[in-house]
């Protein structure tokens, strides 16, 4: 059910009721990873917030694209950014990422889904905790996968080298992009991480 949503459209609720709303009218998301994504929202919904909104990160696509998407669940509008992934995903550093990993050490990202969590400043300055939902990220809070912004995900360094540096598995943007998603996406959002 929740996968056929996806190609068609999302119920949104409102103050008016429910209401019919088309998901990325823009065709920007994979259907598929859209559809899983509604799934995880559905299966963690005793563990997340309604905040109007669902950010998924499609690691199949290189980090030169824009590849994670903060979808307007009201509007049904998408809003896309590039991001970094973990150097542990991507051992010959071509800009893909080749595969997840949830365990300590392995500076790999990990998949599935997430809740955004608090704000703080730490060593990248501005970050964002993540906690996982599923048994391929549970270990993220201990790991400190978080979102933050670093120099090799800025826009001069993807037009030096024609991709993004990596992480540590962490989610990375440029200062920017991040200052406008800290703004866009609340705590208790539902982030969802596949390819």
């Amino acid at each position: 059910m929740i996968r056929s949503l996806s190609a068609l459209a999302f119920f949104a609720f409102t103050a008016l009721g429910a209401q019919a709303v088309t998901l990325d009218p823009q065709g920007r998301i994979r259907p598929d990873l859209l559809g899983q994504a509604l799934a995880a929202q559905e299966a963690h919904k005793a563990d997340i917030r309604e905040t109007g909104r669902l950010v998924i990160v499609d690691y199949s696509l290189h980090s030169r694209e824009p590849r994670l998407y903060v979808v307007n669940l009201q509007t049904g509008d998408v809003t896309a950014f590039r991001a970094a992934h973990g150097k542990g995903s991507d051992a010959d550093h071509d800009g893909y990422l080749d595969s997840f990993s949830n365990e300590s050490g392995s500076s790999a990202s990990p998949q599935g889904a997430f809740v955004t969590a608090e704000e703080y400043v730490g060593k990248h300055g501005q970050s964002l905790r993540l906690d996982g939902l599923d048994a391929t990220n549970s270990a993220s809070r201990d790991r400190a996968i978080v979102v933050h912004a670093a120099d090799y995900a800025e826009p001069d360094f993807l037009a030096q080298h024609g991709k993004l540096g990596r992480s540590n598995g962490c989610i990375v943007f440029s200062r920017a992009d991040l200052t406008t998603f800290l703004a866009e996406v609340p705590e208790g959002t539902l982030l969802f991480v596949g390819k």
